[in-house]
């Protein structure tokens, strides 16, 4: 099996980023993995960065069993033994945050939306050849742009559009376990995640400070390896 973690960035890397780079680099090579770090706008010069996440559905990585893509804020536990190739089943991670957020885009563009088809937070995606050639036909520029603003869908829109004109209906073997991939890293039960996602908030309800803050923090507690 031949598998690949990717992730993205625009602009010039920051400290966490830097970071999270060289984390998920050595989880790849754990794992028995490639790893490759993307830059700038190579999906779509009109769209957001977020957006040029959507490149991992290239022909590019056709070689690629699995392909995963993580945010530049994601982290590996420390000493974790789990492989998300071959040890787990999922697309993609869906939480409470995820069906309201579903719910509102089907109600701004009903006509591009589906409540009975999957909708994936953008932090983390996991997809087999098959899948990302069935979802990359459905490609629509226009309809792509709908979501290019910030904090407005974005990947997560356009990610969800496709599954509808794929047809992949929603089925629960379509989702990560949102309790330990990509955990928030202010929940109270970080400690049992796989991967952790840097938030800026210290706990659920707050307060709020850096991620680079709340980044060491958890390298202090042993969660992360430096």
């Amino acid at each position: 099996m031949k598998n690949i973690i990717l992730q993205h960035w625009t602009g010039e890397l920051d400290e966490l980023a830097i970071l999270s780079s060289k984390n998920i680099a050595a989880y790849a090579k754990k794992v028995g993995a490639d790893y490759r770090l993307l830059r700038g706008n190579v999906f779509r010069e009109n769209l957001t960065p977020p957006m040029q996440k959507l490149y991992m559905l290239d022909e590019e990585f056709d070689s690629y069993d699995y392909v995963v893509m993580l945010d530049m804020d994601v982290f590996v536990r420390k000493e974790l033994d789990i492989n998300i190739f071959t040890d787990v089943n999922g697309m993609g991670r869906h939480t409470p945050i995820q069906d309201q957020l579903v719910k509102k885009l089907v109600k701004l563009y009903p006509h591009l939306g589906n409540l009975n088809y999957p909708y994936w937070g953008g932090s983390i995606y996991r997809l087999d050849r098959n899948t990302r050639k069935l979802l990359r036909l459905h490609f629509n520029d226009k309809e792509m742009q709908t979501f290019s603003k910030p904090y407005h869908f974005e990947d997560e829109g356009v990610m969800h559009r496709l599954a509808v004109l794929a047809d992949l209906k929603e089925r629960e073997d379509l989702y990560l376990d949102g309790s330990v991939w990509n955990i928030s890293s202010f929940e109270p039960d970080v400690a049992n995640g796989y991967f952790i996602h840097i938030r800026t908030k210290i706990t659920p309800s707050g307060p709020k400070r850096t991620k680079i803050e709340n980044y060491r923090d958890l390298v202090k507690r042993g969660l992360i390896e430096e």
